[in-house]
């Protein structure tokens, strides 16, 4: 630091002054450069700009693409696969049965009760149950979970309970595809 005579008459009393250019506080501390206002001045290389601004972009583009899949994947698979059975069904006498391509049907003198193809609407289940008359000819009937639909020469039928494939197909493992209750209609009897 440069001295300078602070009297002016050379009595000896010196003053330390800091002259231009001299190395300042901001400095001292660390700092590369400081700016007329005293803040400091970030030297970033454009290289190094680039980088992080591609990174970023890179980083926003994934995280959109990742909410936009976990939203469709939320809306055509919905979580609701299973609803109580109401009061009134549950009070009376019927039988449960699960329906799908490796189980037995369930057969009446009437017919049989088949699985049909499984799908999603309006963020919940559909299930399609085939109901084969014996000359052949297969009605499809469509029920939403918890819905009840009458068949002629099996009963009341609610479809309660569904089992989705999963995503990724795991072929080792068998199951189901609907769980159903059905009340019997009078008369009518079971064969398998």
């Amino acid at each position: 630091m440069a001295s300078a005579i602070a009297d002016g008459g050379g009595s000896g009393a010196r003053s330390e002054v800091p002259s231009a250019g001299a190395d300042t506080k901001a400095e001292s501390v660390g700092y590369g450069a400081v700016s007329p206002s005293g803040g400091d001045i970030s030297l970033v290389s454009p290289r190094r700009r680039l980088m992080r601004n591609v990174l970023r972009g890179f980083l926003a583009v994934v995280l959109v693409v990742m909410g936009g899949i976990s939203g469709w994947l939320w809306w055509t698979r919905p979580p609701v696969r299973e609803v109580p059975l109401p009061d009134e069904l549950a009070a009376k006498d019927g039988t449960y049965a699960r329906i799908h391509t490796s189980i037995e049907p369930v057969e009446t003198a009437a017919g049989g009760l088949q699985v049909g193809p499984l799908r999603s609407e309006g963020h919940e289940w559909i299930g399609t149950l085939l109901w084969r008359h014996n000359d052949g000819v297969q009605e499809p009937i469509e029920l939403r979970l918890g819905e009840t639909t009458h068949i002629d020469g099996l009963g009341t039928v609610t479809l309660f309970a569904v089992n989705p494939k999963p995503l990724i197909p795991d072929y080792r493992t068998g199951g189901w595809t609907y769980k159903v209750y059905i009340v019997l209609d009078p008369g009518v009897e079971v064969i398998r």
